[in-house]
C-alpha cells in the first residue's frame, strides 16, 4: 500500500455527503440573509430572514462544529427577533447569546461574532446585560482582527461617542468612510458620513487633528 497515494486520493476525493449538504445549506442561508438585508418591504424581508434561519438550523445540525453556521443562525434569528419588536427581541436574547457563545467557543477570533457581541453589549440596557466598556473592548478586538470591516469600525465610533470619546469617534468614523468607499459599500459609507456630520455639529473641536509632540 502506498501511503502517499492514499494521501493524494484523500485530497482529491470530494467531501462526504453530510459536509456537502452542510455547505449547500450554509450557502442558502447566507443568500437568504443577504436578500433580507436588501429587501425594501417588511414582508419580503421577514420571509427571507425566516428562510435563512431554516437553512442555518439545518447547517448547524449537519456540521455542529462550524462556527460560521452558528453565526449565520445567530444573525438570521436576530433579524427575525428585531422585526418582532422589543418584547420579542428581549425574549430571544438568551437564545441569541447562547448561539454567539458557541461561535466564540468554536472560534475565539471570529471577527464578526466579536463585533456582534460588542454591539449588543453597547446597545443593550444594563438591566439586560449591557456593558458599554466591555462592548468597546470586543469591538476594538474585532477591528484588529478584521481591519477592513467598515460596519464594525462605525459601531466602534458610535460606542466611543456614547462614552464621551468624541475625538476617537470622529477619527474611527472617518476610517469607516474610507474603508466603505474603497470597498464600494455605499450604504455603509452613507451611514458613516451621516454619523460624522452629526458628530461635527455637536462637537466642532473633534475635527482638530492632534499633532505629535
Amino acid at each position: 500500500m502506498d501511503p502517499k497515494g492514499d494521501a493524494t486520493k484523500a485530497r482529491l476525493d470530494p467531501p462526504d455527503p453530510p459536509q456537502r449538504e452542510c455547505t449547500r445549506e450554509l450557502e442558502e442561508a447566507r443568500n437568504y440573509l443577504q436578500a433580507g438585508e436588501k429587501a425594501n418591504e417588511d414582508e419580503e424581508r421577514r420571509e427571507n430572514y425566516e428562510q435563512a434561519t431554516h437553512h442555518a438550523e439545518r447547517a448547524v445540525q449537519l456540521c455542529p462544529n462550524d462556527a460560521d453556521a452558528h453565526f449565520i443562525l445567530f444573525g438570521s434569528k436576530g433579524r427575525v427577533a428585531q422585526m418582532g419588536g422589543i418584547a420579542t427581541a428581549a425574549l430571544e436574547l438568551a437564545s441569541l447569546n447562547r448561539e454567539l457563545d458557541e461561535v466564540l467557543r468554536l472560534n475565539p477570533d471570529h471577527a464578526d461574532a466579536l463585533a456582534a457581541r460588542g454591539g449588543m453589549l453597547v446597545k443593550l440596557p444594563r438591566l439586560l446585560g449591557g456593558n458599554t466598556t466591555e462592548g468597546i473592548r470586543y469591538l476594538e478586538r474585532a477591528t484588529v482582527i478584521n481591519p477592513n470591516g467598515a460596519g464594525t469600525r462605525l459601531e466602534l465610533a458610535e460606542a466611543y461617542e456614547i462614552v464621551g470619546r468624541e475625538a476617537d469617534a470622529w477619527r474611527v468614523g472617518r476610517e469607516a468612510i474610507a474603508i466603505a468607499e474603497r470597498k464600494g459599500e455605499s450604504k455603509k459609507a452613507a451611514r458613516a458620513r451621516k454619523f460624522i456630520e452629526e458628530l461635527e455639529e455637536s462637537c466642532p473641536e473633534c475635527t482638530r487633528e492632534t499633532t505629535p509632540r
